[in-house]
């Protein structure tokens, strides 16, 4: 049989080459004939433009440069954690394979090997999103939880070498993959805080309509965790996450059937479905659309939209009634028979 070669791309940082090596390990033991080779590119995460984004191994900017190299035929596959992909994916490339999801949970990271319970009033936890933040404030309100920008490298480079933080939360797998397992002082069950929709696993991207590829991964493809991870992309999709919004998910194979939760905020207002596993798709977007006919989730997500405070209401034309008199003012707005005025409250018809 006639070896094949198998071009994959990925960035030059110490994730995206940790968990690209570790999909090639599995590869090379499940098909040992196969060849298979890496194209590093500098990553541009560090860019001040892609600061704000929250993201694990390479943000947007990032993931169009990796779709264009496989788009252009320079690589033919990409491995990308599912926390990291666009919404929607980027155009001519699609899923061909999702290999055994890893722990799925979150982890703090803490050199004294502190777990939270232990850490002093004020202590300064860095967090790479809103979910992580808002969950874990509702249950340890006298720690300071700060949102990292920059991606996992930034986040480990305040930690573990400046120390300008007391600890680190992540996702349990990252620090599989790094190899950095000895300092995880504690891992998150889902009481505490659900994780972000497809946190702990790995996806590998193609061009679509690449069936070949498709069935050379098909040894590394695990059903389960794709079905897992095709609810909790369905329900982000409806939840119009293209920004960091305070909601977590989690999906688990129980049987015959497929269970998801999902929350908004601090985690309280958790809703729970069950469906086929064959209906995954539906099942997740069954969810997303209960929580989004609850009041609860309009607040969760209007406070995430403006931390400060819902901006104070201005109307323009009464401000200019201080610098004229009030008669004259309704006379010339009778003249302008064009305008027309919309009288009602901005608040009732934002979208959500």
């Amino acid at each position: 049989m006639k070896s094949t070669a198998l071009v994959f791309g990925t960035f030059n940082n110490p994730l995206a080459t940790a968990q690209t090596r570790a999909v090639l390990d599995c590869i090379h033991e499940l098909t040992p004939r196969l060849t298979c080779e890496t194209i590093m590119q500098d990553n541009s995460s560090s860019k001040p433009e892609a600061s704000t984004e929250p993201f694990l191994a390479w943000d947007r900017s990032d993931m169009e440069v990796l779709a264009e190299m496989i788009r252009s035929g320079e690589c033919r596959a990409v491995v990308a954690q599912a926390y990291d992909l666009p919404v929607p994916l980027p155009e001519g490339t699609d899923i061909h394979c999702v290999p055994a999801r890893q722990n799925p949970f979150d982890a703090l990271l803490n050199r004294q090997g502190l777990i939270t319970d232990e850490l002093d009033a004020g202590s300064k936890i860095g967090v790479l999103c809103l979910r992580a933040k808002n969950h874990l404030q509702c249950h340890w309100p006298d720690i300071e939880f700060q949102i990292l920008q920059g991606g996992v490298e930034q986040a480990m480079e305040t930690h573990l070498r400046k120390s300008e933080i007391d600890g680190l939360i992540m996702p349990a797998a990252i620090t599989e993959y790094l190899g950095i397992q000895a300092i995880v002082s504690e891992i998150f069950s889902s009481d505490f805080i659900l994780p972000a929709p497809g946190q702990g696993a790995l996806v590998v991207l193609g061009r679509s309509q690449d069936q070949e590829l498709t069935e050379i991964l098909s040894p590394l493809h695990s059903n389960p965790s794709a079905s897992e991870l095709a609810a909790e992309l369905a329900f982000r999709r409806h939840m119009v996450t293209d920004m960091d919004l305070p909601i977590g998910v989690l999906a688990r194979i129980r049987g015959p059937e497929l269970s998801i939760t999902g929350a908004t905020g601090c985690g309280s207002n958790r809703i729970s479905v069950h469906g086929k596993i064959s209906e995954a798709d539906e099942v997740g977007s069954g969810l997303a659309q209960q929580l989004l006919c609850s009041p609860t989730t309009f607040v969760d997500l209007l406070e995430a939209e403006f931390p400060q405070g819902l901006p104070p209401e201005k109307d323009d034309d009464f401000e200019e009634t201080d610098a004229r008199d009030e008669g004259k003012y309704v006379e010339e707005l009778l003249k302008e028979e064009d305008k027309s005025f919309d009288l009602e409250d901005p608040e009732d018809t934002a979208e959500t």
